[in-house]
């Protein structure tokens, strides 16, 4: 199944996602999948709220597992995953997005190292990054269209061993 694009960003839903990728994109929908968004009523309501030309809904990640390949409309959707272990988990239950997986915003936190200027990981993530790679995702960094898009061959070099 091909979605519009799958995205990991910490911050999920925000300006750079519904002008920078919705503009040229023109998504029929923006999906959330992240248990904490889709636990607190008052972040699913923002980010309901905050998206422009398209509806957006927020699931759980096994409800998304559980019923991905089901979903209406899925060449105009545009999937948000806040982190690299909820990519895993979704990885482990079968999920192989046709197109790969977008890194587009994993920022700066105790404990992270820059790889890129929006991709900031800790150890943790590095051997995530590793395991995905191993089991065949498609990765690719890439901030917004028309900035350089940095492929599988790069986010090898930022892998630690598992």
């Amino acid at each position: 199944m091909k979605f519009l694009l799958v995205r990991v960003d910490d911050r999920l839903l925000h300006g750079q996602v519904v002008y920078g990728w919705g503009g040229p994109l023109r998504p029929r929908r923006y999906l959330i999948v992240d248990d904490r968004a889709a636990s607190d009523a008052w972040e699913r309501e923002a980010y309901t709220a905050s998206a422009v030309g398209a509806p957006v809904e927020v699931l759980d990640l096994e409800r998304f597992a559980q019923g991905w390949r089901g979903t209406p409309d899925a060449a105009g959707t545009l999937v948000l995953l806040r982190d690299l272990a909820g990519l895993h988990r979704l990885w482990v239950s079968g999920f192989r997005p046709e197109g790969g997986v977008n890194l587009g915003g994993i920022h700066a936190r105790a404990g992270t190292r820059p790889r890129l200027s929006f991709i900031h990981l800790t150890e943790e993530e590095e051997r995530t990054l590793g395991v995905l790679l191993a089991a065949g995702c498609d990765l690719h960094a890439q901030e917004l269209p028309g900035t350089p898009r940095h492929d599988v061959e790069t986010i090898r070099t930022w892998v630690r061993e598992a």
